[in-house]
């Protein structure tokens, strides 16, 4: 009944298999294929998947399920059973550090940039009122035919 929790990261390849498997079949199939391979490099009973993880694995939908995930296991022994519990992490990119990435719009800063843009935008309300000229008067014309009758 020991509590200690052993910590390994792992970085999941899944297209080698996935290749082969239909589309509408693809991320179950990613998640199984996470599963397995916890189970193997780590020799757990359990294998828990964290929400986090979840919702990054089925965000694009059943057909296009990520290429590679990088996820920290978590082994647990509880009660002479062993428990892994995966999450994924989170990693952030520099442009500093990638000199060729500057000219790319990273996803989150392209967001903030959105909301930038929304907040710089003037209402009808906020821009000056513009005089409209008057219309001119209309000037009736005469002809001789229009004398004669």
């Amino acid at each position: 009944m020991s509590q200690e929790a052993i910590e390994n990261i792992y970085t999941i390849p899944f297209y080698p298999q996935l290749n082969k498997t239909p589309a509408y079949k693809r991320t179950p199939r990613a998640i199984r294929l996470l599963k397995e391979f916890i189970v193997k490099h780590t020799k757990v009973d359990f294998v828990i998947i964290d929400e986090g993880l979840n919702e990054f694995m089925w965000k694009r939908g059943i057909q296009k399920p990520p290429r590679k995930v990088k996820v920290r296991a978590i082994v647990e022994t509880v009660e002479e059973d062993k428990i892994a519990t995966v999450e994924l992490i989170h990693e952030e990119v520099e442009v500093s550090t990638r000199p060729e990435l500057e000219g790319i719009a990273i996803p989150g800063e392209l967001e903030e940039e959105e909301e930038e843009e929304e907040d710089e935008e003037t209402t009808v309300d906020e821009l000056p009122a513009v005089e409209e000229p008057e219309p001119e008067p209309e000037v009736e014309v005469s002809t001789e035919e229009e004398k004669t009758e």
